[in-house]
């Protein structure tokens, strides 16, 4: 299988060819420490998937009640990507933490859909739907816990 020439460059021992991955994971603050923002840039691969993964549980880590991945600047997503959002997602719950795919690629949708992820792995429009949707269910798990502890 050939890579399309744009992931090629000139590797610096001898002038061959390697694939190259380019991909930013940054942290945005919000404006509450419950919610973390990732956003996701570039290309999420074999190269890149494992950075997502220990920020995401860095973010985590953090007592998050909400962690959005923002993917609207995510060009390229393969199954290592998909495996760093399930790793999260599995993190995440154990954590009591909701998380949610941000405006995603149209690529990245169809990747989700034909793998059957989109069932496991929320995604939303806008980070104000996820935010709304995911904080209503945040609320509502806590509310039930109360009550069963009351009980």
């Amino acid at each position: 299988m050939r890579l399309p020439r744009r992931c090629w460059r000139n590797a610096a021992s001898g002038g061959g060819r390697r694939a190259v991955s380019q991909s930013a994971i940054v942290r945005t603050p919000s404006p509450d420490d419950q919610t973390q923002i990732l956003i996701v840039r570039g290309e999420l691969d074999l190269a890149t998937a494992d950075d997502l993964y220990r920020r995401g549980r860095a973010a985590i880590g953090r007592h998050a009640r909400l962690l959005l991945l923002d993917l609207a600047d995510l060009s390229f997503c393969d199954a290592y990507g998909l495996s760093a959002f399930v790793r999260i997602a599995n993190e995440a719950q154990a954590a009591g933490c909701r998380l949610g795919l941000v405006t995603p690629q149209p690529l990245v949708v169809k990747m989700l859909r034909i793998t059957g992820l989109n069932a496991r792995l929320p995604v939303f429009a806008t980070m104000e739907e996820a935010c709304h949707h995911l904080m209503a269910l945040t609320e509502t798990a806590s509310d039930r816990s109360r009550r069963q502890t009351a009980e």
